[in-house]
C-alpha cells in the first residue's frame, strides 16, 4: 500500500465517508485526467468546467476540498475561493498556470489554504489533499464538541480572558480551545491586545502586512480578519473583533499576552 493511499485512509478515519472534492478546471483533458488518478486514489470527485457550475453543485453538495483554476470561463477562481472562505468549511487548493507572485499572495489573501501550480504531481496532489481534510474534518469535529459543551460551561466561565501565547503562535480562548496563528495574525492580535480594549488605527495595523500607509484599495487586512474569525469558529468560538469602518479595529474584552 502506498504512502497516498495509507495518508488517505487516515484522513477518511476521521469520518464514515471518503474524501470528497470538486474541482474546478475549464480544460476538459486535464480535468478529467485529474479526476481520474484521485479517484483511484478513493477520493471522490465531482468536476466541473465553469464556475456556474461550482455554484450549482455547490447548493446539493458537501464537499471537504475545493481544487480552484483561476482562469475559467465565467469568474475567477480568486472569487470562488473567496465566497468559500466566507461561508462553507472547505479546504481551498488553487490548482493554476499562473506562478507569479501577485497572484500566489492574492490567492491566499481570498482564501487558499495551498497554492499549486500546474503541471503538478498527482500524488504530491493527493497528499495535499489527504492532509488537508483531515485539518478540516477536525477543525469541524471541534467546533461540534465546544457547540455541545457550550450550554454546559457555567456563566462566569465566559468572562475568563483571551489568552495570547506569542512564543507558541496561539490565540486560546476563554474556554481554552487553542487557535493556531500565523506570525503576522499573531502580530495583528498582540495589536490588539496591547491597544487594551482601545481600537488600533487600521494605517498602524497595515504595516503589519508591507503597507508603508493605509491603502484604501489594499484588502489583506480584511482578509486576515476575516481569516481570523473563520480559525475561531471553527474553534467553535465567537472572536470579538469590531471593526470601526474606515478608522480601525479594536478587540472587545478582555485579552491578556502570556
Amino acid at each position: 500500500m502506498t504512502t497516498t493511499v495509507l495518508s488517505l485512509q487516515a484522513a477518511k478515519s476521521s469520518s464514515d465517508r471518503a474524501v470528497r472534492v470538486i474541482l474546478v478546471e475549464d480544460d476538459h483533458d486535464l480535468r478529467q485526467g485529474i479526476a481520474d488518478y484521485l479517484r483511484l486514489q478513493a477520493i471522490e470527485v465531482t468536476d466541473v468546467a465553469s464556475g456556474a457550475g461550482f455554484y450549482t453543485t455547490l447548493m446539493d453538495g458537501d464537499f471537504d476540498i475545493a481544487i480552484l483554476d483561476v482562469n475559467l470561463p465565467d469568474v475567477s477562481g480568486f472569487e470562488l475561493a473567496r465566497v468559500i472562505s466566507s461561508s462553507k468549511p472547505m479546504g481551498v487548493i488553487m490548482l493554476t498556470a499562473r506562478t507569479g507572485r501577485e497572484d500566489r499572495i492574492k490567492g491566499y489573501e481570498q482564501g487558499a489554504d495551498l497554492y499549486l501550480t500546474k503541471p503538478v504531481d498527482g500524488e504530491e496532489l493527493a497528499l495535499a489533499i489527504a492532509n488537508l481534510a483531515r485539518r478540516v474534518r477536525s477543525a469541524a469535529l471541534s467546533a461540534k464538541a465546544m457547540a455541545d459543551r457550550k450550554d454546559r460551561i457555567p456563566e462566569h466561565a465566559q468572562e475568563r480572558p483571551w489568552l495570547l501565547d506569542l512564543q507558541r503562535h496561539r490565540l486560546i480562548s476563554p474556554e481554552g480551545v487553542p487557535i493556531l496563528l500565523s506570525g503576522r495574525e499573531a502580530m495583528l492580535v498582540e495589536q490588539l491586545a496591547r491597544a487594551a480594549g482601545a481600537t488600533v488605527p487600521r494605517n498602524v495595523l497595515d504595516t503589519l502586512f508591507g503597507n508603508s500607509s493605509s491603502d484604501p484599495e489594499s484588502r489583506r487586512l480584511d482578509a486576515a480578519l476575516r481569516r481570523l474569525r473563520m480559525k475561531a469558529r471553527a474553534a467553535g468560538a465567537d472572536l470579538p473583533l469590531h471593526v470601526v469602518h474606515a478608522v480601525g479595529v479594536r478587540f472587545i474584552g478582555a485579552l491578556n499576552v502570556v
